[in-house]
């Protein structure tokens, strides 16, 4: 099972994300530090476990708002000061160009469904960045993102990730029954899920459902989750 903490930042600080109700977030309270930012926040997590990778969503460069229009460099900056991690980043992109002054060994770009217009614009997305990941984003309403895309499995990455954005920061549990959906439907294809882990035994849910790797957030910041939860899991 791969763990991978998440770290959303907005306005040059980290965030609480709540139910992708991004109007609302604020500054992250985190029981692990008093800081809100990325580079303490980081410390603070691998303080916690030495994960291998991390989850960075710019909700500036998502939403399109605020005076910053993404945080890369920012996140160069945690890269530097950080050499042994590996960085998945949702930046919003739309486009193929919008990957390329994020393109890096150490980047994996995260193509989130609720970003894209349209398949042919993801096709080339992939072509330009062969290493990208998709990300099937699932709101409130239902699946966001072009309709053929979440019809066509082969079009998928592996792994994909299963994004439930109801369940984010909510402490209500994840989505295992989308989770498992999906898997049962594709057997063959990873999928990591993401939203609504509480403690290990949500984790042990998904793996029951079939999830490959698992995003977590608040279970860390409110030590509902242990080095030695984590060690369980090889994360």
């Amino acid at each position: 099972m791969h763990i991978l903490p998440v770290i959303d930042l907005m306005h040059g600080q980290v965030v609480q994300a709540i139910q992708g109700q991004r109007q609302h977030y604020r500054p992250i309270q985190s029981q692990l530090t008093e800081s809100h930012a990325l580079i303490d926040i980081v410390a603070a997590i691998l303080q916690v476990y030495p994960f291998d990778c991390l989850y960075i969503a710019d909700l500036n460069a998502i939403t399109g708002q605020g005076t910053l229009p993404n945080h890369l460099s920012l996140i160069q900056q945690a890269m530097v000061e950080f050499p042994q991690l590996a960085w998945w980043i949702d930046a919003g992109f739309q486009t193929a160009d919008q990957l390329i002054p994020w393109q890096s060994a150490r980047i994996t770009p995260i193509l989130a469904s609720e970003s894209m217009q349209d398949d042919q614009t993801y096709a080339q997305m992939r072509q330009t960045c062969p290493n990208s990941l998709l990300s099937l984003d699932f709101f409130q309403d239902g699946f966001h993102g072009p309709t053929q895309l979440l019809s066509a499995p082969q079009q998928w990455t592996h792994p994909t990730i299963v994004m439930s954005l109801p369940k984010v920061g909510a402490n209500r549990g994840p989505d295992h029954t989308q989770l498992a959906t999906l898997k049962a439907q594709h057997p063959q294809q990873a999928l990591y899920a993401a939203g609504g882990v509480r403690d290990a035994q949500d984790i042990e849910t998904l793996s029951q459902a079939g999830a490959s790797g698992v995003l977590i957030a608040s279970a860390l910041h409110q030590k509902q989750l242990t080095a030695h939860d984590l060690s369980k899991w090889g994360a």
